[in-house]
């Protein structure tokens, strides 16, 4: 996988959107080789540490949230 950074899939080039700036609440695939076989759906908002930026994209690494109990 990547090299742990983490990132919301919107902004992530894995993330199936056709959308050049695609919302929080737009669902896709996931096309991150690892994980295509899960055949994951997320939504912009999501993320992971397989987070990769899109090709042009200035985009603000985020700290993983916390775990929430």
């Amino acid at each position: 996988m990547a090299d742990a950074s983490w990132g919301n899939c919107k902004n992530c080039r894995f993330f199936a959107g056709n959308s050049d700036e695609p919302s929080d609440e737009e669902t896709q695939s996931c096309n991150q080789s690892e994980l295509k076989k899960f055949a994951l759906v997320v939504s912009g908002d999501s993320g992971c540490n397989a987070y990769e930026a899109r090709t042009g994209e200035t985009v603000p690494v985020y700290e993983e949230p916390a775990p929430m109990h």
